[in-house]
């Protein structure tokens, strides 16, 4: 695959998806700056936002690496690159650096302090083999960070047959694309797997009620996958225009609750040679 658009991808790219990016990075901010907080993200370091989109984790990771640092963001989509960029630009940050990649077969050997994916493991057939790259990745004593979702989680309140078929056409579609969207449970073993240490795991799970932006997120992520749900056969699009409706209505309700799929967080360190068990 090129570094301009696998087609594997589900999702919808280009400006609709560079919207629902946006909007699924001020959801998850709160609990993606925690994270970073808490695995000690220091001024001077290299990092590497692995699918960075838009660039908002990138542009966090700048702040917090500071002008001594560096931040490098890699992507297959020209549109989220262009967006990154210029937003970066806006911000004054000269410290970022945006890269078309096919992350399939991205290689850089002990190049980061630290590496950080989010939602990009639950999209890749071979997430065993990404382990491996991100590990020779990161320099020895560097972390790694990761986020992704098991979609067996997601809720809604009350019940909605829009919402039900949503998760349902959502794990299909990726799971024929050869992805797995309920890999959140698996990265903690892929971690160690692939020889990290003090490896570590937290599950977080926002939840949106009233009328919040946010709470929007799964109407807009079903009609950025209806392309790939038609083209695999999943749904007619008769059904999937009754489900959108159903869910949009159910969205547009006050009185209901819409939940994200859990996400696991994952972290851990490659071990130095002075630290790796001997024999």
């Amino acid at each position: 695959m090129s570094a301009a658009a696998p087609t594997t991808y589900a999702i919808r790219g280009g400006e609709d998806g560079a919207r629902r990016l946006d909007l699924l990075a001020h959801t998850m901010a709160p609990t993606t700056e925690a994270l970073l907080a808490l695995v000690g993200v220091r001024p001077g370091m290299r990092c590497l936002d692995l699918g960075c989109g838009g660039g908002h984790v990138s542009r966090c990771l700048a702040g917090l690496v500071g002008a001594t640092g560096v931040v490098v963001g890699l992507d297959f989509d020209p549109v989220k690159l262009d967006h990154a960029t210029r937003a970066s630009r806006e911000r004054g940050l000269a410290n970022t650096e945006f890269r078309a990649a096919d992350v399939t077969g991205w290689r850089e050997p002990e190049s980061y302090d630290l590496a950080y994916g989010r939602f990009i493991l639950s999209h890749l057939a071979d997430r065993a083999a990404m382990l491996a790259r991100l590990f020779e990745a990161v320099r020895p004593g560097g972390t790694l960070v990761l986020e992704d979702i098991d979609f067996s989680g997601s809720f809604c309140w009350p019940a909605n047959e829009g919402y039900a078929l949503y998760c349902r056409l959502y794990e299909s579609v990726i799971r024929r694309r050869g992805g797995d969207a309920n890999a959140g449970g698996q990265l903690y073993g892929l971690c160690v797997d692939a020889g990290f240490g003090e490896v570590q795991v937290r599950i977080v799970q926002p939840v949106h009620d009233g009328r919040c932006d946010a709470k929007a997120l799964s109407l807009i992520t079903l009609a950025n996958i209806a392309d790939a749900v038609l083209a695999e056969g999943l749904a007619t699009a008769d059904e999937l225009e009754a489900a959108i409706a159903a869910l949009r209505a159910f969205t547009d309700d006050p009185r209901t609750l819409v939940g994200f799929p859990r996400i696991f967080q994952v972290w851990g360190r490659r071990p130095t040679a002075s630290s790796r068990p001997v024999g």
